[in-house]
């Protein structure tokens, strides 16, 4: 499972680092952070006026990170500082400022007893209702441990940890996120021997579990089926979303489980008290999957079937479509952020691309300047700014652009 779980992350994020081409995506949002009126700018017959908004960050199904993690006590983000850190940084796109969030005089950020510090590597981060949550690693990266602290400080406090029984194995966890109390994890296990002079997993355990933050109860409510576990797109209430890139047919013939050929991509929805699944999407219509890990925003989670982008409502479990491509597009590739889904479609020689209000259904294009490329591809959100790469800046280093700017097809605003 390790091997096929690591070709699909690098197969990622090799598409997502070409989404500057376009061969590279409460009871609703929360607050409306502005309102105005655009106008459709990128070479488009359509010249009509739009009302466009952007939204704050969603307070659930809030997901972890440790690149650019948003934070709603500040306004901007939360982030670590180098790969295999244990403190994190603030970053303010307002006043463009980094600092870290320790107010101990003298403090070296070198311990616990730092509230930038969380003892051990960060291998996932996020702010929630008040407190940071993260997933650490620690004796040699074997170990694992989820931990809490305030976010105004606070001593460090662990929620649950899991060490190995014995020296060739790991216990490496994971932290998708947390929605309404809980968090979701997923609990790993492997064992390693030694096999023509080098190390191999030999045997692999892996289960998905949520924790419930007051009360501290661990529930298991997915264990691995053949080595592998299925993609949470999100969760909302009881419901979650999960991408499963190895489901049988629908008439139970099973597929292939190298990808070689007949190689099927699900999407289901599953009430995680009852078991109850229902399939949205499956082989018998032509699903198109996106690369972008930004799926799934607040209630919402977004999918392509064959030219249309839809949106599934995981609280009222019902879906929407929201956009359609023209024909004759060679590719496609769509994200949601911002209460808004970013669809691009293109040949060899062209590139389009939109953002549809998931709410009102209103679209505007956004300015690729005639080229087969995406001007600005947004990677992160915070309220107000999205981070991402600006292709004309012709560097991998991650810009900053006002949401505002953005929707304005404004690249020149964009900073760093």
């Amino acid at each position: 499972m390790k091997k096929r779980f690591l070709a699909f992350l690098v197969c990622m994020a090799v598409l997502l680092a070409s989404f500057t081409g376009c061969y590279s995506a409460q009871d609703g949002p929360s607050t409306l952070s502005s309102s105005q009126t655009m106008q459709s700018n990128s070479g488009s017959a359509a010249e009509n006026s739009v009302e466009i908004r952007t939204y704050g960050i969603p307070e659930e199904n809030v997901q972890a990170n440790i690149i650019y993690v948003p934070s709603p006590s500040t306004g901007g983000f939360w982030t670590c500082a180098v790969f295999n850190a244990k403190t994190i940084q603030a970053y303010d796109p307002t006043t463009k400022t980094a600092y870290f969030p320790c107010y101990q005089a003298g403090c070296k950020h070198n311990d616990e007893s730092c509230t930038a510090n969380f003892g051990g590597v960060i291998s996932g981060f996020a702010e929630y209702r008040g407190n940071f949550y993260a997933m650490i690693y620690y004796n040699d990266d074997t170990a694992s441990a989820f931990v809490t602290r305030p976010v105004s400080g606070g001593p460090l406090q662990i929620l649950a940890s899991w060490e190995p029984e014995n020296e060739n194995e790991e216990c490496r966890c994971g932290f998708y996120g947390l929605s309404f109390g809980k968090a979701y994890l997923t609990v790993s296990k492997e064992t390693y021997a030694m096999k023509d002079g080098q190390t191999e997993s030999v045997k692999e355990e892996y289960s998905k579990c949520s924790l419930d933050l007051e009360t501290g109860e661990l529930v298991e409510y997915m264990a691995d089926e053949d080595g592998y576990l299925p993609y949470m797109h999100g969760v909302w209430g009881d419901v979650a979303v999960f991408q499963d890139w190895y489901a049988d047919r629908p008439d139970g013939t099973p597929v292939k489980r190298d990808g070689s050929e007949d190689y099927n991509f699900r999407l289901y929805s599953k009430n995680l008290r009852t078991g109850e699944e229902k399939t949205i999407v499956d082989v018998t219509e032509n699903f198109i999957w996106t690369a972008d890990p930004h799926v799934s925003w607040g209630q919402y989670t977004v999918y392509q079937v064959d030219r249309s982008v839809y949106v599934y409502d995981m609280e009222t479990q019902t879906s929407k479509k929201l956009f359609t491509h023209e024909p004759g597009w060679d590719f496609y590739n769509y994200m949601i952020q911002d209460g808004h889904v970013m669809v691009i479609g293109g040949t060899e020689d062209t590139c389009r691309a939109w953002a549809i209000d998931i709410m009102d259904g209103s679209v505007v294009e956004l300015d690729t300047y005639g080229e087969n490329v995406v001007a600005f591809s947004a990677h992160y959100e915070c309220n107000g700014y999205f981070v991402g790469l600006l292709h004309a800046s012709n560097n991998a280093d991650q810009y900053y652009i006002s949401k505002e700017d953005y929707y304005r097809s404004n690249y020149d605003a964009a900073f760093r």
